[in-house]
């Protein structure tokens, strides 16, 4: 289903197995990257056959990092709408200024879209289990998503977190 073909180190370009449970680079401690065969994709995908597809970010699934469509674990994210601010563009001189409104994820920012694939692609490597350190927003997404995977959900948040922040995860 995917097009992923591996994980690249963002500074010392190791790669690894996406098949595997990844979280950093054994080298120099970096962020891993997902590297897709995006010109197999470009060859075989129908661009006008995404349009007809359910809408959320999972109509792009073949080049999102999840093999399998059954690992996909949604709360309806994605498609947030982009709003023309044509005051602020105005005196800006800026006639096509837009902000997307993320608001309206399922968790309320854009962490939705990043922890669906989280959750989803942790699901598929078989964990039941997931961490995360936030003050806010990420935690509550990884909340809501491990809650929907059926996968216990551990957030480490600093004292001074928001309540609001603490009730939603």
């Amino acid at each position: 289903m995917s097009y992923i073909t591996k994980l690249q180190c963002s500074e010392c370009s190791r790669e690894y197995d996406p098949k595997k449970i990844q979280t950093y680079c054994q080298e120099c401690n970096s962020p891993l990257l997902v590297r897709y065969d995006l010109e197999t994709a470009r060859g075989k995908l129908d661009r006008d056959e995404f349009s007809k597809r359910s809408l959320g970010m999972w109509r792009w699934k073949e080049i999102l990092p999840v093999q399998q469509e059954q690992n996909m674990v949604s709360l309806g994210e994605g498609d947030a709408p982009l709003l023309h601010l044509t005051n602020l563009g105005g005196e800006l001189g800026l006639s096509h200024l837009y902000t997307k409104d993320e608001s309206l994820n399922p968790t309320g920012s854009f962490k939705a879209r990043g922890l669906s694939a989280a959750i989803s692609k942790a699901k598929e490597l078989g964990l039941t289990k997931v961490i995360i350190p936030t003050a806010g927003n990420a935690g509550g997404a990884m909340a809501a998503y491990a809650a929907r995977a059926g996968m216990v959900a551990c957030v480490y948040m600093p004292d001074d977190t928001p309540e609001a922040n603490i009730i939603e995860c």
